[in-house]
């Protein structure tokens, strides 16, 4: 087995479950940095929200941001690869969701900043806007998510009733867990894949040499795309039965070890 490149989600996968990098990972990462292996991170956060990776040695400095609809440079600041959707089409795809599912709440990803409605409740920072969709829907800058949520469907049952809504227009996943729902939706075609597809092909990398790391139904696309694709053990249905190669979860250090099987 040849491993030209490992890429790898964050949350629920190589973070640990209070979000830090821990020593094993991260000398991992020195290990494929030595063997010349980049190491790339494809996350549902946005640019925003990648303190994690500061100082980590051997993390590529492209990382694929917001499901794919964008690749941000750490050396750089800012985004590099850009695959915004069209206003028009997510205030479209908004009204639908919003007659037939009573009770939807809409918000904007732009990357650096993040604009949702009143009734959604947020910490207040300098990244948030808060007004009403079509307000926000006129911001400057492109539109990297449209993320919809529901406070009294979970994400599997929203991504359903969501999915049969919005059909082809736009892209419809979720990686969230919790007491209510949230859809995460894209551009057409725009997925963690895409991204990673688009980066290999930049680096010279067939997808038969790659190795990934997901947990959620947002890494389903990645992983199948993958020559070698691992799923935590832990993780989503979908992905724990896709027939992957299943490995311990974040608080096992699961990646870490992994990537130093794959490299020894």
């Amino acid at each position: 087995m040849t491993i030209r490149l490992i890429v790898t989600d964050l949350d629920g996968t190589f973070v640990d479950p209070v979000g830090e990098v821990s020593a094993l990972n991260r000398r991992a990462l020195g290990v494929a940095a030595e063997r010349g292996v980049p190491v790339v991170v494809a996350t549902g956060r946005p640019s925003r929200w990648l303190q994690v990776l500061d100082g980590l040695p051997g993390v590529h400095p492209e990382v694929v941001v917001s499901n794919g609809a964008g690749v941000f440079h750490l050396g750089l600041g800012r985004h590099t690869v850009v695959h915004g959707l069209d206003p028009r089409v997510a205030l479209e795809v908004a009204d639908d969701l919003r007659a037939a599912i009573p009770g939807m709440v809409f918000a904007l990803e732009w990357g650096e900043h993040f604009g949702c409605e009143p009734e959604l409740k947020q910490e207040k920072g300098e990244w948030l806007r808060v007004a009403p969709l079509r307000e926000l829907a006129e911001h400057p800058g492109p539109v990297l998510k449209l993320c919809a949520f529901h406070a009294d469907l979970d994400s599997d049952a929203l991504a359903a009733r969501g999915r049969a809504v919005i059909g082809e227009r736009l892209t419809v996943t979720h990686s969230h867990l919790g007491d209510y729902g949230l859809l995460e939706i894209s551009a057409p075609g725009v997925t963690k894949a895409s991204g990673l597809a688009a980066l290999c092909t930049v680096l010279g990398v067939d997808a038969a040499d790659v190795a990934a790391f997901g947990d959620m139904p947002n890494d389903l696309p990645m992983l199948s795309w993958a020559g070698h694709g691992y799923a935590i053990a832990e993780g989503h249905p979908t992905l724990t039965g896709a027939g992957f190669r299943l490995t311990e979860g974040p608080q096992d250090e699961a990646v870490g070890r992994a990537i130093l099987r794959l490299l020894a």
